[in-house]
Order: C-alpha cells, then sequence, then structure tokens
C-alpha cells in the first residue's frame, strides 16, 4: 500500500488531505510542521510527500530542500496558494505544484499520477 506523508501547518487541511487519501486506499503519515515532516521522511519509506508551501518556522521551501538532498528521487507535491512566492528552483524540482483551492480531485489526481510514475520508473531512495 502507497505510504504519503503530509506536511501542512493548517490542522483542518492536513485532515482533509489525510481522509482523502485514506479513502482511496493510502496510508498516510501527518506532520504539523517543517522539521516533524522531515523527521518522518527520515524514519519512513514513502511514495510521496505532500508540503505545504507557506509554513511559519521551516517553510515548505526549507523542508523541499532537506528532503530533495536526502531523497532526491522522492516525489514530493507542493500545495500552496502561494504559487508566484516560491522560488524557481522549487518549481524546476517538485514533481508537482496544486493551488489550493482547486479541490480534492487536483490533488488525488497529483499524488495517483507520482506514484503511478514511481511504480513504472523505480522506487525512490529511502533513508534507514
Amino acid at each position: 500500500m502507497p505510504k504519503v506523508l503530509c506536511i501542512d501547518d493548517d490542522a483542518t487541511v492536513l485532515e482533509l488531505q489525510k481522509s482523502l487519501l485514506e479513502t482511496k486506499g493510502y496510508t498516510v503519515l501527518t506532520a504539523p510542521d517543517g522539521p516533524t515532516g522531515v523527521a518522518l521522511a527520515r524514519t519512513n519509506c514513502l511514495d510521496a510527500v505532500v508540503l505545504d508551501f507557506k509554513m511559519p518556522g521551516m517553510d515548505g521551501s526549507q523542508v523541499a530542500e532537506v528532503l530533495f538532498k536526502e531523497q532526491p528521487n522522492l516525489p514530493v507535491v507542493i500545495c500552496t496558494g502561494y504559487f508566484d512566492a516560491a522560488p524557481e528552483w522549487l518549481k524546476w524540482f517538485a514533481a508537482a505544484f496544486v493551488e489550493k483551492g482547486e479541490g480534492p480531485s487536483v490533488l488525488l489526481s497529483a499524488v495517483e499520477e507520482l506514484i503511478a510514475k514511481k511504480k513504472v520508473f523505480g522506487p525512490a531512495s529511502h533513508a534507514a
């Protein structure tokens, strides 16, 4: 069963993402902030990460930078209402961008597509 990590400082958004992905059969881990998300990514074999861009403290670009360095093949979906504020490097390296407010089907499609590609092209590098 594919495992997805959702990282968002908004508890309501996090619960909605978790419920949506679990109804489609995914195992979902959640993190309310960047440091917790990085710790979970380091200790779990993940198939994808759904990452909020705008968070206090360690924001989405900082989390993504750590993930890309440590697990370069792990697909990261950036979920944001601030696409224009995202740094250019993040736009190039993120597997997908989803605008908050586009609806659950857009997020679900992005995650399903990335996991399907991963099955075709091979697993991501995982931390021990």
